[in-house]
């Protein structure tokens, strides 16, 4: 081979090697949920992966170079308390509000499990174009399931023994859901044996404390997380052992209440009752039991103040309908100006406290996860997520925690820590590049200039003008 032929070859290898598949995103200030902030940082993406965060800039050209100088990049966020079942219509159109806002992963707690898995077939057929989706399959009620299909969707399966219950959750793990839902409805020993096998086939296990049992068993018996905070107030009460007493008989239901009737008696005859009567040492004992065990909080916050403080009704909000779809808009518009103005002053006490408790878990070391609750409550699918982040501050975290919240933290709960959740090599590129920073105000989270999933670029999702 002459000198003129191996130069060639060498040029040939070297030409791949810097291939202009590549895509810059040059000066960049970049806010990794770890690390924290790093100025005037160059990013580089290859296919799916990071490949390169630092300060040099290669030679080579790219196939895209995007110029990061004032700007500020932020790993996408997740948004995991999601129901596609709830609006079956709008479900279509979910996957594109997500990433519209940079939600570029979502954990769905509660469907119909074939509706749920086709939705997440897509996904992973279409990973640049949909967000991930991790599915729980139905909630794994008891004998008076809430989410039966009459007045609410069918979100749940009735488990009426142990047996069922057991037969339920074998089904889904066979099927193959990400994680489980256990509900409000359950006996002891359905949760039990609903935990036990779980913990065999090493599946997370999130959901309400069940009304017949206190927080501390619950999480004492391995519950990886906790949605809404609920039911931790009526274990927190100075007569928690009375309260507990009265919903086991009420529990029997002698006057055959439907599921969402007979809880929603329970609720009311109890849930403020408790917040009025708490036992601060009961109350930093849980939260003692809550961090020691790792159980997770996703206190979708913004399904409670949103509707109880009436957030809905306000220009903001309205103006932000725009983005579903054109029939949705106009029916929830509707029913918004429809719908009383009147503020509850016990829900307004509850939605207070929820934020009062998220403030002192916190402070105690117990993990968040940022969910919403999402199509519920008139909470826009993407848009409500950032509001979720403006709450949690509200409620005490700093702007950099309430990051962790949507980013990092989700990914540790799902064990994909090691790929995705921060900005470093080798790293999945889900991205978000935001005009403003979001540590100085978080609802700088909303100014979006382009959102980055699975290496795919979409610039100006929102189309802010």
């Amino acid at each position: 081979m002459t000198n003129k032929q191996i130069f060639f070859l060498i040029f040939l290898i070297f030409s791949c090697d810097i291939s202009n598949d590549k895509i810059l995103i040059q000066n960049v200030n970049v806010i990794d949920p770890i690390d924290g902030l790093k100025k005037n940082i160059n990013v580089e993406i290859l296919d799916n992966k990071i490949i390169y965060v630092g300060n040099l800039k290669n030679s080579y050209s790219y196939l895209k170079e995007i110029d990061g100088t004032g700007k500020y990049l932020i790993p996408g966020l997740w948004d995991t308390h999601v129901h596609f079942y709830f609006d079956q219509e709008l479900a279509k159109d979910m996957p594109d509000l997500f990433l519209q806002f940079g939600i570029t992963s979502v954990r769905d707690t509660g469907g119909d499990f074939e509706f749920l898995d086709s939705i997440k077939k897509l996904s992973k057929e279409n990973p640049k174009s949909y967000p991930r989706i991790k599915i729980s399959g139905p909630l794994i009620d008891g004998k008076f399931n809430v989410y039966n299909g009459e007045r609410l969707p069918n979100l749940s399966v009735k488990t009426i023994n142990i047996k069922e219950t057991e037969i339920i959750v074998n089904e889904l793990i066979d099927k193959g859901v990400d994680f489980l839902k256990a509900y409000e409805m359950l006996s002891p020993e359905q949760f039990e044996v609903l935990m036990k096998i779980a913990k065999e086939n090493r599946l997370n296990v999130t959901g309400h404390i069940p009304l017949s049992m206190d927080i501390e068993t619950a999480s004492n018996l391995g519950l990886n997380s906790l949605e809404h905070i609920k039911n931790l107030e009526l274990w927190a009460s100075t007569n928690k052992s009375k309260l507990l007493e009265e919903r086991r008989e009420m529990l029997e239901n002698k006057n055959n209440l439907s599921g969402l009737n007979l809880r929603g008696m329970i609720h009311n005859a109890q849930k403020n009752y408790a917040i009025n009567n708490l036992d601060k040492n009961q109350t930093e004992k849980i939260y003692k039991v809550l961090a020691k065990n790792n159980t997770w909080q996703i206190p979708t916050i913004s399904i409670y103040k949103v509707p109880i403080y009436k957030i809905f009704k306000s220009k903001y909000w309205i103006r932000n309908l725009k983005y579903l779809p054109k029939e949705t808009a106009e029916n929830w518009e509707k029913r918004i100006k429809s719908s009383s103005d009147k503020i509850n002053q016990n829900e307004k006490d509850f939605s207070d406290w929820v934020q009062k408790t998220t403030r002192e878990m916190h402070e105690y070391g117990i993990k968040f996860m940022a969910g919403t609750d999402t199509p519920l409550g008139f909470l826009i699918p993407g848009f409500s997520l950032h509001v979720e982040l403006e709450l949690l501050v509200e409620s005490g975290l700093s702007e950099l925690d309430a990051i962790k919240t949507a980013t990092i933290n989700p990914s540790k709960y799902f064990k994909m820590q090691d790929s995705l959740g921060q900005i470093k090599k080798n790293y999945i590129a889900d991205l978000i590049l935001l005009n403003s920073n979001p540590l100085d105000d978080i609802k700088n989270t909303l100014e979006i200039s382009a959102v980055i999933k699975n290496g795919e670029i979409y610039i100006n999702p929102l189309k802010i003008e």
